[in-house]
């Protein structure tokens, strides 16, 4: 009966429950200053796989695997494993996506660093999209020895951006006046992820490009519509084809140059969206709308951390793709 007793099972994947060690007593990890840089990425992107973990913080990704595990289990707790994962049927046999938990902002805070307060979110497969992206840019950045991200803070700090936005509650968030299907319409517009720009270095020489942040598309709205009160791509690439020929992000960020990045699932639904830029320009397109496809949380393709989102060329509509990083 004791042999019995001293059997140990295997913890399920999904199990919060402690990992118990041979004296009977559960695992308890103090946080190491490498678990405090994931704390503070789980901050910046909300959700990231463990292969994204790892891209960062870099050592033995079996050992960082079974450190995330420990982080999330009682009684540590300092991480969680979203459950909205578990929705594919192939959730087993895919990486883990983590998010920080109440112990991980707990550190933070006590620290004096800036933590996420505890929400949820009604779109995980959106939130889980553009937190990838948003990785893959910034891995890029690090890969390109000419690259350097410029980070959302970093902007609203500078002199060069305007006091009145500076001092918004809302400060990514511009107020457009646009024409749709011959309507006047007046919107708010929030890209997803926060603004950021890329600086680079080039024969000793300087550049910029700014971005109000970024567009990620699961196909969850429709294309076009012809109810302009409706939520649809179209409106956001009217009202971002008007912020950038009035100048309006010269006037709200200080930018003085301005990208939308456009990403969406497949490369069908990327071409109507591009025909649509076609359509609002009469056909001269626009140098700033940029466009790219990233694999949906249902796919079966799996997005690797290797910074291409950054790397690799941008579609544009009557102008040549765009390489963030030349």
């Amino acid at each position: 009966m004791d042999a019995i007793r001293n059997i140990r099972t295997r913890n399920s994947r999904w199990s919060r429950d402690a990992i118990v060690g041979r004296r009977g007593a559960p695992a308890v990890v103090r946080p190491t200053e490498r678990d405090i840089e994931i704390f503070k990425l789980l901050v910046r992107f909300r959700y990231l796989p463990s292969d994204y973990i790892h891209a960062f913080v870099g050592g033995s990704e079996k050992a960082l695997s079974h450190r995330l595990g420990l982080l999330s289990r009682k009684p540590n707790l300092y991480l969680a494993r979203p459950h909205q994962q578990r929705e594919r049927a192939d959730a087993n046999y895919r990486r883990l996506i983590y998010e920080i938990d109440e112990g991980g902002r707990r550190v933070l805070r006590e620290q004096g660093l800036s933590f996420l307060p505890k929400s949820y979110h009604h779109n995980f497969a959106h939130e889980l999209m553009v937190a990838q992206i948003m990785a893959s840019i910034e891995l890029g950045s690090r890969k390109e020895c000419n690259v350097r991200f410029i980070t959302w803070p970093e902007i609203l700090a500078h002199q060069g951006t305007p006091a009145a936005t500076r001092d918004s509650a809302t400060p990514a968030t511009i107020r457009v006046s646009y024409e749709l299907r011959g309507e006047r319409r007046s919107d708010e517009i929030t890209a997803d992820a926060r603004p950021f720009g890329i600086e680079r270095t080039t024969d000793g020489k300087r550049s910029y490009l700014f971005f109000p942040g970024i567009e990620a598309d699961c196909g969850t709205e429709p294309i076009d519509a012809s109810n302009t009160d409706r939520s649809s791509v179209a409106k956001k690439l009217a009202a971002y084809l008007t912020i950038a020929r009035d100048g309006i992000h010269r006037s709200h960020f200080g930018f003085p140059n301005f990208f939308v990045p456009f990403i969406t699932t497949s490369e069908a639904r990327m071409r109507s969206m591009m025909h649509v830029v076609e359509r609002l320009t009469e056909g001269r397109g626009s140098k700033t709308l940029l466009f790219k496809t990233f694999p949906s949380f249902t796919s079966p393709q799996r997005p690797t951390p290797n910074g291409h989102m950054l790397i690799e060329p941008w579609h544009r509509v009557g102008a040549e793709p765009l390489c963030l990083t030349d």
